[in-house]
């Protein structure tokens, strides 16, 4: 694709929403279904799928437990011609339950946008949700989501998405998890933040509004499923948030390998998916805000991180920002006033100057300082500003996002100082055995810019549970010494 213009890439990879020979392309199949299939479901599930064998139980199990019912589920498993057991696992599921469909495809086609778009094709749902194969639903999600697009009558909503790592859960969803429900909420008034992840998993779409602008999934391994969503969203325009906790991220995978797959490939794959984001749609503030945000994360994977799949160095700094020129060198908007730290912002300087020496540097005496400051603690004060370890003069400084260090705790009263360029919004604690729907916010009392006395709940267990700072952005932190004091 070398030679290609841009416009010529976004036809081959089958970009173009106006054009529809992407549906003549589709693998073809064969198909085993339950006895019993209903022709008018509430709820297409699309399930992509290639040697994920170990996961397909808990999956599945999910699905058949759901509140809503399997008489209202179209499940849709496309299987991309795996090598592994996975299609003796879900026949069973076919003999016990109705509405399961079993797509076979007659051959591989090296990534999830082919066996989805399967699906899409073949959907009867009023409503339509993607779910990997290694991911799983709580029981009441499909219930949810489908009642929230009914009350609303949007076409576009989301729920919150949980992380699971070896059992340990984080929160993929913070801004509307934090921020609460809402229904018919514009695009335009959506924060950065939201656009950190926009994944397939926990979103559901009025199957009417893919079908009406010809969504499908781009002929390329990375970046089809963002592309395909934020398509969905500038379509629906406005769309619906449910704070409430539906869908189980699994990210169990050796996280070296996902790192070897963030190699040159990637990076071109996802520039041009931006690329056409940025020249399909309007300028506004919610291309503004996602164009950044994703700009930040390319900046991080190919500028800043060392282990990936293109190796780090002096050449791979300045083809990056040959693509970058060449791929989005036309945005009219500067996108580092919305990253999330200095150490981004001063790699998107260092590129903006075409200054590749200068970044290179930075990048390579930064790690020793992120080493010293996150293994021996060691910063650099200044009026009152942490930075990491000032290692030579010249060196451009680097604030950290915050700090806090408890000093004493007297009768349930913790005092301690807090750090941070970053407004502060407020203290919580939450147990560790239930961090999302434990958290609570603690009172406090504001003595200076950097003193405060925070109130713990009387029994507070320091090993059950865990006390955070809260900051602008959905940033949270521990503090230095807690477990000292206590």
């Amino acid at each position: 694709m070398k030679d290609l213009t841009k416009t010529q890439e976004f036809q081959a990879f089958q970009y173009d929403l106006a054009d529809k020979s992407w549906q003549d392309k589709v693998a073809s199949f064969q198909l085993t279904t339950s006895e019993i299939v209903t022709p008018n479901p509430k709820v297409s599930v699309i399930i992509a799928n290639f040697n994920n064998a170990p996961y397909l139980n808990k999956m599945m199990d999910s699905l058949t437990a759901q509140t809503l019912g399997m008489a209202n589920i179209q499940v849709m498993f496309i299987d991309d011609k795996s090598t592994d057991n996975s299609i003796a696992i879900i026949k069973p599921y076919l003999t016990k339950n109705p509405n399961i469909e079993l797509y076979q495809l007659d051959e591989n086609t090296g990534g999830a946008h082919g066996p989805r778009n399967v699906g899409l094709l073949n959907a009867r749902g009023e409503y339509l949700v993607i779910l990997d194969a290694d991911d799983w639903y709580d029981d009441k999600a499909l219930k949810y989501l489908s009642d929230l697009l009914d009350e609303s009558g949007d076409d576009f909503a989301v729920s919150g998405l949980v992380q699971s790592v070896d059992g340990h859960l984080s929160l993929k969803s913070k801004p509307y998890y934090v921020d609460g429900d809402f229904k018919n909420r514009s695009i335009q008034e959506l924060p950065t933040e939201f656009y950190g992840w926009l994944g397939p998993q926990s979103i559901m779409l009025r199957r009417s509004l893919v079908v009406k602008h010809n969504l499908h999934f781009v002929d390329q391994r990375v970046a089809d499923d963002v592309t395909f969503f934020y398509e969905a969203m500038r379509f629906a325009k406005i769309i619906t948030q449910g704070k409430e906790l539906t869908t189980y991220l699994n990210r169990d995978a050796d996280n070296t390998s996902l790192s070897q797959a963030i190699n040159r490939n990637f990076m071109m794959s996802w520039l041009r998916a931006l690329s056409y984001i940025n020249e399909t749609f309007p300028d506004d503030t919610s291309k503004e805000r996602f164009l950044s945000r994703r700009i930040e994360w390319l900046i991080h994977d190919f500028c800043l991180k060392r282990n990936i799949g293109y190796k780090f160095s002096k050449a791979r700094l300045q083809d990056f920002k040959a693509q970058l020129d060449l791929y989005l060198g036309n945005i009219k908007f500067d996108p580092s006033p919305y990253f999330r730290n200095d150490f981004r912002k001063t790699a998107w300087l260092y590129l903006k100057n075409n200054d590749i020496s200068g970044l290179y540097r930075f990048i390579y005496l930064f790690s020793v300082r992120w080493v010293l400051n996150r293994k021996l603690n060691m910063k650099t004060v200044s009026n009152q500003v942490y930075y990491y370890p000032q290692l030579l003069p010249l060196l451009t400084k680097t604030r950290l996002e915050a700090y806090a260090v408890a000093e004493s705790l007297i009768e349930g009263t913790l005092k301690l100082k807090v750090f941070s360029y970053k407004k502060l919004v407020g203290f919580e604690i939450f147990d560790l055995a239930q961090p999302f729907e434990s958290r609570k916010e603690l009172t406090y009392r504001k003595l200076s810019e950097t003193d405060f006395e925070v109130n713990l709940p009387k029994g507070y267990e320091n090993n059950k549970s865990r006390f955070v700072v809260i900051f602008e952005g959905y940033f949270e932190i521990g503090v230095q010494r807690f477990a000292s004091v206590m």
